[in-house]
């Protein structure tokens, strides 16, 4: 696979990111967060996780190749990604500010946010994460983006992600297995601090994980306010009369609640629609014959 371009020079600029991120469907940023808070948040995660249980076999609770839809169910993973040191990071200055140059001033991130820890393969199976898809799927709202960042190291062994650049621009395909191998893809070795963002309609997956230890990785997604936002992603998947967190998060000098007046929709009718235009880049004409798969793919 090829490398991912380091745009990390170009992080204080508006208008080159926003070219790069329509020509590519991606930007990748390499340090761009303070790699000792990262990497103090993912230590906080993986002591959790072992503490209830988990090792580089996966967690004794779940099906093997669970994801994190399943893994809500498991106490030690439940602990992880509600706990402030697993929250912080898309607060952070360098993150925030960065989307918001991309999107726009108001941009805010879904306080659902997605932990994942994922066994090497011979032990676990092949996780959704494997399956080639793009994130609109998940969301149904139009030029939403997604940050991926590691929580620990991410050499080539434990996986990590690739993303196809350009493929945001291309006609609808069906989930299917990335193979390592494959042409027209790109990865890179990560590290706490890395990040990459990309485009609901970017396609990606997480290569194999043929290591020794569990990849722990974190997704953010973020969305401008003029959009309806999944009800979900807002306020959990048990409908809270309050955005998710908000009690947990609000006492933190950092936290900032999403935008007053948002309007919520279920995440089923935003996903029964195909993509609107885009304010970066034109959308290939066959998406407006998109139907969602019938189950979840990541």
């Amino acid at each position: 696979m090829d490398e991912l371009a380091d745009s990390r020079s170009l992080a204080s600029d508006p208008v080159a990111l926003r070219a790069r991120l329509a020509a590519d469907g991606y930007v990748f940023l390499r340090g761009l967060l303070p790699a000792e808070r990262v990497r103090a948040a993912g230590e906080r995660v993986a002591a959790t996780l072992r503490a209830g249980g988990w090792t580089a076999a996966g967690s004794p609770l779940l099906g093997r190749a669970a994801g994190p839809r399943e893994a809500l169910a498991d106490p030690a993973y439940r602990a992880a990604v509600t706990g402030l040191a697993f929250n912080a990071p898309p607060y952070l200055a360098p993150l925030r500010e960065t989307i918001r140059r991309i999107l726009g001033p108001q941009a805010f991130s879904y306080p659902v946010k997605v932990l994942r820890a994922v066994a090497p393969e011979s032990a676990a199976g092949q996780t959704r994460g494997r399956y080639v898809h793009c994130d609109y799927m998940g969301s149904g709202v139009q030029d939403m983006l997604t940050t991926w960042l590691p929580l620990a190291e991410v050499p080539a062994t434990l996986g990590g992600l690739a993303v196809r650049p350009g493929g945001h621009r291309d006609r609808p395909r069906r989930p299917r297995l990335l193979t390592g191998t494959e042409p027209g893809w790109s990865t890179t070795g990560y590290s706490p601090g890395d990040v990459i963002i990309f485009h609901c309609l970017t396609p990606h997956a997480a290569l194999p994980n043929t290591g020794d230890q569990l990849r722990l990785s974190a997704d953010f997604r973020w969305q401008q306010p003029r959009s309806p936002a999944p009800s979900e992603m807002i306020l959990g998947p048990a409908g809270r009369p309050a955005e998710l967190f908000s009690q947990l998060l609000g006492r933190e000098p950092w936290w900032e609640p999403v935008p007053a007046g948002l309007m919520l929709r279920p995440r089923s009718e935003l996903t029964a629609r195909p993509p609107g235009p885009s304010q970066l880049f034109t959308v290939d004409s066959s998406w407006q014959r998109w139907r969602p798969p019938p189950g979840p793919v990541h």
